[in-house]
Order: structure tokens, then sequence, then C-alpha cells
């Protein structure tokens, strides 16, 4: 198996000039940032935002607990309070308490 040659390109870019590296090609310089200023100005910006968030997310976390605590602390209540009334009402109607005599004013 026999390859056909390749023809080379009729036109061939060909380098003609040497470009020797100078002073104003080189890349500029940047000067040294001071971190810790830099840190401290990008947190005086975003401060505020971060603030407010904080607290609306805990606001938002404070009601739904409140929310929740209430309702359980609502259900206890109810139960407590219907068993003292049934209590009440069941020692009220026992015959042990019936029988004992009611005291009455002497002017009534």
């Amino acid at each position: 198996m026999n390859t056909p040659t390749r023809q080379p390109p009729r036109f061939v870019p060909t380098l003609t000039e040497v470009i020797e590296p100078s002073a104003g090609n080189q890349p500029a310089t940047h000067p040294a940032v001071d971190v810790d200023a830099l840190m401290a100005t990008i947190w005086q910006q975003i401060q505020p935002m971060v603030v407010l968030k904080l607290q609306q997310e805990a606001e938002q976390w404070l009601r739904a607990t409140l929310a929740q605590q209430l309702q359980e602390i609502n259900v206890q209540v109810q139960r407590d309070i219907e068993s003292l009334v049934r209590q009440a009402v069941s020692d009220a109607l026992t015959p042990q308490n019936q029988s004992e005599p009611t005291s009455t004013p002497a002017n009534y």
C-alpha cells in the first residue's frame, strides 16, 4: 500500500524579521496589594447586607420556633384544663360530697 506523497502548500508563511523584546513590551507590574486593607474595605461594603440577611433569617427561624412551641403549649394547657374540669365535676358529683349538708346562713 503505497500512499501518495503529500504536496506542500503553495504559499508557506515565513518569518522575515526577528523581534527583540524591549522594555516597552513588558507587561505592567502591579503595585503590592494590602490584603488586610482590601478585606476591610470589602467587609465595610457588604456588612450591612450580611447583617440584614442574618437578622431576617433569625427572625424567620424565631417566628417558626415560637409558633410551634405555642401550639404545643396550647394543646397541653387544653388537656390539663379538661382534666381538671373533669376531676372537679367528678368530685362534685360523688355521693360523699352530696351527703354532706351545705351550710346556709341563719337569716336566710
